[in-house]
């Protein structure tokens, strides 16, 4: 067991209290089997309070699929908001302590560890990702999978080298809106496509 701190912060409709390793804890890297110091996943991101904070307008009842959720605060704030969620990530050891975070908050929320290009992942209303786009691999797979998974998508993203070539490229499929969150610098995209 990793040694954990608990971080509160303030969204719309309340605080939410995140667990997270402790500054420095070395944290296994599930799927390499090495590890980081810490993992990009154990931290708290400005992208991902950018994302909660969106996220707690998400309509309650709302199928909700969080991608690389890492802490998964927006999937916390979207089940507070009453979304029937999903959060995933790849590493078991962060989807342990988002399981921690829920019951933490009395939230309601499945969390497992898979990744978005998992086929046996059910589409859902919404996709939810922050800061996802660090990484050509990630840009394709995401250019990939997102069409099967839902018909709205919502991405916060910190300016990152690859997120215009990810929006030039998802215009094809999708109608895609983006705005400033005034959270550091981030900035969320919105995809959208007629299913019609």
């Amino acid at each position: 067991m990793i040694e954990v701190v608990q971080e509160s912060l303030v969204l719309p409709g309340g605080e939410i209290v995140v667990v997270r390793p402790a500054s420095g804890v070395e944290v296994p890297f599930d799927e390499l089997g090495d590890e980081l110091l810490p993992p990009h996943w154990a931290e708290i991101w400005p992208s991902g309070i950018a994302l909660a904070h969106t996220a707690t307008a998400i309509p309650s009842g709302t199928r909700v699929l969080e991608i690389g959720c890492g802490l998964g605060l927006p999937a916390l704030a979207a089940a507070r908001a009453g979304a029937d969620v999903l959060a995933t990530d790849q590493s078991s050891t962060a989807i342990g302590l988002v399981r921690r975070s829920a019951e933490l908050n009395d939230l309601v929320l499945r969390a497992e560890a898979r990744s978005w290009s998992d086929p046996a992942l059910e589409p859902v209303d919404l996709v939810l990702g922050a800061d996802l786009l660090y990484g050509h691999r990630n840009v394709v797979e995401l250019l990939a999978v997102l069409p099967r998974l839902a018909r709205e998508v919502w991405l916060t993203d910190p300016g990152r080298a690859l997120a215009p070539e990810f929006l030039a490229d998802a215009r094809a499929t999708w109608t895609v809106t983006s705005r400033p969150t005034g959270q550091d610098g981030v900035t969320l995209h919105r995809l959208t496509r007629d299913t019609t």
